[in-house]
């Protein structure tokens, strides 16, 4: 199982590189956008959920909860280390301007969202104050997001492992 569920990792998080790049290229900001967000979560459920149907048929068509919720979570995170650690030098080697422009544009969304929900100004500073956007993109502030996407990962296993797996017939004719 470790091997095909490190292989799909890998895959996976070539793909997310690629999303990624893809996005960057396009436009910087479409990765704060939630609908990119939404879509590259269910993209990942889906790859996920198929490249553990294919190991479960390379097992005979049949697997446990457990085992496709453990393939799926070593899948998980071993994509997110590769995202991580391509965050990383997309932060810091190839685009250092770029953690600047996403805090920017992440308060200006935040801005706009707490006055359509009728926010005073001063709560609206406070919120400005208190967010430390830049923080998060240094190496510390990306291996701590890595330690909470972890907890987003274990739901998300749960969900394709939930998908991926397959009882033995109780009785077969």
């Amino acid at each position: 199982m470790k091997d095909h569920a490190l292989k799909s990792g890998v895959i996976l998080g070539v793909v997310g590189i690629l999303i990624s790049l893809t996005a960057y290229i396009i436009d910087p900001l479409l990765i704060i956008k939630w609908w990119f967000g939404l879509s590259s979560l269910v993209l990942f459920i889906a790859l996920v959920s198929y490249f553990g149907i294919q190991y479960r048929e390379i097992l005979g068509g049949f697997v446990s909860f457990k085992i496709g919720y453990i393939y799926s979570i070593i899948t998980f995170v071993l994509a997110g280390l590769i995202g991580t650690a391509f965050n990383i030098l997309l932060f810091h080697v190839i685009d250092p301007d770029l953690p600047q422009l996403i805090s920017e544009a992440i308060i200006e969304q935040t801005i706009e969202m707490m006055e359509g929900f009728g926010a005073n100004q001063e709560i609206i500073d406070q919120a400005i104050e208190d967010a430390d956007t830049p923080a998060s993109f240094t190496v510390i502030g990306q291996i701590k997001s890595f330690g909470m996407v972890l907890i987003f990962y274990t739901l998300m296993s749960l969900i394709s492992g939930a998908i991926i797996k397959r009882k033995v017939p109780d009785f077969t004719e």
